[in-house]
């Protein structure tokens, strides 16, 4: 892209006092790149070297130089990252420029769309629908199609029709491409998801309102079809700044190039932390950057402020084995710390047992609970840990996903053994009813009405006494289970548990959670693995109920000074940091995902990179022996994540000899 000269020249110079301040406060790498002076700028930063600082100081300093500030735009993907940086704009400054346009890629879409609705066939007053809204307007325009009740239940399920469109939307595939690569179990309705789709956009158009997406394509459209708006902006904005560049989709990288050539770019970002591919976050935009702009100044912010130099290198032994990347070797000047732990155990119950006996000495030396994070590639690897917090009483919080108790796969089991244990369980029978095909509420009230009136309603269902006027089929299949669990050995629940799974519940947890159905399947043989320590339903269930009133009381809130532990999935704990972290579960199948093909095993190497460089002095990388995906079978092995490590990075504690 054409380099425009005049942006060298229209800077003048800065106070001394500020270049002063600037070399005091900066170190040589945010120097040079708060001062620079080229149309394209990359900011190359690694995890903890104040990239956002220097993003900060860079927009200072152009005002400081000369730039008014609504010459300046500022994006971000985040309002609380957008109030940071006007937060932090004001102190540098002494005041906030009211002028200044700084704000997420969507709010500020927004607001220039209502400057020219008109053109867009809306008025400025336009509604921006919410993901509700969409869903009620998708649901409406299905019920119009006559789409029979069933196949209406299986496309909008979980959101997969809006999240089919918006996929669709945002990385610039068609309906079924998207299809094609990620529910090909669907695709029965892509003809009905096209038709919804482009009625959608009519709706819309009708009830004045954007979607969340449209004020990114939106905006797009308006400059692409507008040249002369599209050049408004560019003279007026005379620096772009962009955070986070490596989290850009492919509509919000096009917005940014139609400023190059007359506004000066400038992008920050680290493509050894682009994890969110599943939002369809490109990191091709900030490979390619220094290639598709012209002159481009790339500048390496390398020093790590956060970690310990014994973490950093761990996390440069990893990061190196990626293919495409910019490379870059972070360096820590902090203090020498302690060597990253990579604990060897027999089963995630040890694993558990570690992490807990771990807490407690960091906990000994000073450590708070709210400096400590357990961290994991997805939820279904908590439920031991849960138990053992919740057991000794730990106070915690998760981020990423709910509670073991409280999910809704974890609920659903756990009703059919109430209703085996207390046939006059209501609640547990209206469950695992309106799960079955074809029974809802209304035919369950009026079945229970009549079924409650039994000794045992349970021998009266199983001996056909009372049957539903509707969902014969579905209620059927639950009898047979129930029946098969009822013959069962009460005393041997993960057996109880097993047969369940198989002779109906697997069905359905394929029906209802298709893109979750591994994680949630996974997450009821851990279940089935805790209850293997139980003699009988009786003392299992009764546990549970006890665990769970103790799981609320772990989370209700602070209970002392130390605050809460935090459990996180990895990519909810981007952006933070903790003194002590654990990264559970670096199993091969595990961390990677046995999901992802080569083509995304870079994708999870810089996930297990941000998951690392998350620690400031303290770092715990747990594997272990059993893996209970077929009830005790011996796992893939240590990760290679781990593998890949050279043995000088990291200390070995090896719990089972056999592994």
């Amino acid at each position: 892209m054409d380099k425009n000269n005049s942006l060298e020249q229209e800077l003048r110079e800065p106070d001394p006092e500020w270049i002063n301040l600037l070399q005091k406060e900066l170190n040589q790498a945010q120097f040079d790149f708060a001062t620079a002076e080229d149309p394209a700028l990359l900011g190359l930063a690694g995890p903890g070297s104040g990239k956002t600082r220097a993003l900060i100081y860079r927009a200072a300093h152009l005002i400081k130089c000369g730039i008014q500030p609504e010459e300046l735009l500022l994006l971000t993907f985040t309002n609380k990252a957008a109030g940071e940086m006007k937060e932090r704009l004001e102190s540098l400054l002494k005041f906030l420029p009211g002028s200044l346009w700084a704000g997420t890629f969507h709010s500020i879409g927004a607001r220039i769309l209502r400057r020219h609705a008109h053109l867009m066939d809306r008025t400025p007053n336009f509604s921006i629908f919410d993901e509700d809204d969409s869903r009620a307007a998708m649901k409406l325009i299905l019920t119009s199609l006559s789409v029979d009740d069933e196949d209406r239940k299986l496309i909008m399920q979980r959101g997969m029709l809006g999240r089919i469109v918006s996929q669709a939307r945002n990385s610039g595939l068609t309906i079924k491409e998207v299809m094609e690569e990620d529910y090909p179990y669907r695709l029965e309705f892509l003809e009905t998801i096209n038709s919804v789709a482009d009625m959608y956009e009519q709706k819309k158009r009708e009830s004045n309102a954007f979607d969340f997406d449209d004020l990114l394509l939106c905006w797009l459209e308006l400059y692409e079809k507008n040249p002369q708006i599209r050049d408004q902006y560019r003279r007026r904005f005379k620096h772009v700044l962009v955070d986070e560049f490596q989290d850009t989709n492919v509509i919000q990288a096009r917005i940014i190039d139609l400023f190059a050539g007359s506004s000066s770019v400038c992008v920050v970002g680290d493509d050894a932390q682009s994890i969110y591919a599943f939002r369809y976050a490109q990191i091709g935009n900030i490979l390619s950057f220094p290639e598709k702009y012209d002159h481009c100044q790339l500048v390496r912010m390398e020093q790590n402020y956060r970690s310990s130099p014994e973490i950093v290198e761990l996390a440069n032994c990893s990061i190196s084995h990626n293919r495409d990347q910019l490379p870059k070797k972070l360096f820590s000047n902090n203090p020498p710390g302690a060597m990253p732990v990579v604990a060897k155990v027999y089963d995630s119950r040890q694993e558990a047992s570690y992490v807990l006996q771990s807490i407690w000495e960091l906990q000994n030396n000073g450590v708070p609970l709210n400096e400590i994070a357990v961290l994991y590639r997805s939820s279904y690897l908590t439920p031991e840990v849960e138990f053992a917090l919740a057991r000794k009483g730990i106070s915690y919080r998760t981020y990423g996903g709910i509670k073991f108790f409280q999910k809704a796969h974890v609920k659903d089991l756990l009703a059919y053994l109430k209703v085996l244990y207390n046939p006059h369980d209501e609640n547990a029978w209206r469950r695992v009813a309106t799960l079955q095909q074809g029974l809802g509420s209304a035919t369950f009230n009026k079945l229970w009405t009549k079924l409650k009136q039994h000794t045992n309603p349970l021998e009266s269902a199983l001996e056909g006494k009372e049957t539903p006027a509707r969902g014969k089929d579905g209620w059927a299949a639950l009898c047979r289970t129930l029946n098969s669990i009822y013959h069962g050995n009460h005393e041997h629940v993960p057996g109880l548990i097993n047969k369940v799974l198989t002779d109906n519940y697997d069905q359905i947890l394929q029906q209802n959670y298709p893109d979750q159905y591994e994680d949630r399947f996974r997450g009821i043989e851990r279940l089935a693995i805790y209850a293997e320590r139980f003699e009988s339903l009786a003392a299992f269930l009764e546990s549970l109920a006890l665990e769970e009133s103790v799981f609320a009381d772990t989370t209700a809130g602070p209970a002392d000074s130390g605050g809460q532990l935090t459990l996180s999935t990895i990519h909810s704990a981007k952006g933070k940091e903790w003194d002590s972290v654990f990264i559970i579960g670096m199993n091969q199948g595990q961390f990677p995902s046995q999901r992802v093909g080569p083509e995304s095993l870079d994708e999870e190497r810089r996930l297990f990179y941000v998951a690392s460089t998350r620690a400031r002095n303290y770092l715990f990388l747990t594997t272990y022996r059993e893996d209970y995906r077929n009830y005790g079978a011996v796992s893939e092995g240590p990760s290679q994540f781990l593998r890949e490590l050279p043995t000088e990075c990291y200390e070995l504690v090896n719990f089972d000899s056999e592994f």
